[in-house]
């Protein structure tokens, strides 16, 4: 089968390949994905890059985390799925996966059927960047059943997670504030944010009033001050300095966190149920094949993806 490789540390241009290597079999508790589409995210082309391990996230040099695609296959004691099932998953997370190939094997209980009312294409996008805004919203105590509605502030809020962030939390019954440049606003609103702020425009930053819970997208991004209270829980997916969270600590939030997303098929079939009720979409900011997997990477590295880069590894699943 034809799959995606790494020849060692450096730029997508110097050690990108695409390669022939022997199709996997699924083991006990596995199914094998005929892959339809596999997403793209941020800790895909640093690992990369560095060729390394981060911590618990597995570096391997068969890449991909993200898929979608067909039940090809099962493995034993698998009692759920079925050849021919449409699915999609954070396969394995942190552990390698390799899902950007024609074929992958993936642990059954990290699936989810695929909703309906979305693409292949969007079902690959998907699974990492909705499970992170998923479980940074539980972490935030932003739930369905919390009362009263919750104010959340999503610093980034055109991007892969945050886009989804903001569904997400909408959906749980919350208002949402989020940052964006002034070409995405219309777009950002369209997702159920109530206000968009400028990112660059300190004066309206410095108008916020206080929120329930923020969640932080964006590399080395700090809240603003005027929207943490006492009690504002401050959830990041990119890192906190220790300078940051001695600020956060001084202005009273808590807890302040950062999180590191796990697979979980049940999770993601939440989240499905909620696209098939029309409520969580997955903006595509651009397509690539296969073979265009430099370009796709690139395209992530530059930071402005408006939503999800997605790889199409078959057209035809």
């Amino acid at each position: 089968m034809r799959s995606a490789k790494y020849t060692g540390p450096g730029s997508a241009a110097q050690v990108v390949s695409i390669t022939v290597i022997d199709s996997p079999r699924p083991a006990a508790g596995e199914v094998l994905l005929r892959v339809g589409a596999a997403g793209l995210n941020p800790v895909d082309v640093k690992i990369r890059a560095a060729a390394t391990d981060f911590g618990v996230i597995r570096y391997s040099d068969l890449p991909g985390w993200d898929v979608a695609g067909v039940v090809a296959a099962v493995g034993d004691d698998v009692e759920e799925w079925t050849v021919g099932d449409r699915v999609h998953a954070l396969a394995g997370f942190p552990r390698a996966a390799h899902t950007l190939a024609e074929y992958a094997v993936v642990p059954a209980s990290d699936l989810a059927r695929l909703p309906q009312a979305w693409s292949t294409a969007q079902a690959g996008a998907a699974p990492l960047a909705a499970l992170t805004a998923w479980q940074a919203l539980d972490a935030a105590g932003v739930r369905s059943d919390a009362g009263t509605g919750q104010r959340v502030l999503v610093l980034g809020g055109a991007g892969g997670v945050g886009h989804l962030v903001i569904q997400l939390a909408v959906a749980r019954g919350a208002s949402v504030l989020a940052t964006a440049s002034p070409a995405k606003h219309d777009l950002v609103r369209s997702w159920g944010a109530d206000e968009v702020v400028d990112y660059r425009d300190e004066q309206a930053l410095a108008a916020i009033a206080p929120v329930d819970a923020v969640i932080v997208t964006v590399d080395g991004t700090l809240p603003p001050r005027g929207a943490v209270a006492q009690g504002t829980a401050v959830i990041s997916i990119t890192g906190l300095s220790d300078a940051q969270r001695a600020h956060l600590g001084e202005w009273g939030a808590s807890p302040v966190e950062r999180i590191l997303v796990h697979a979980d098929g049940p999770q993601l079939g939440e989240i499905a149920d909620l696209a098939d009720a029309g409520r969580v979409t997955v903006h595509l900011d651009s397509e690539f094949p296969l073979d265009e997997l430099v370009s796709a990477q690139e395209r992530v590295e530059t930071g402005r993806a408006t939503g999800k880069v997605v790889v199409i590894v078959d057209p035809e699943v």
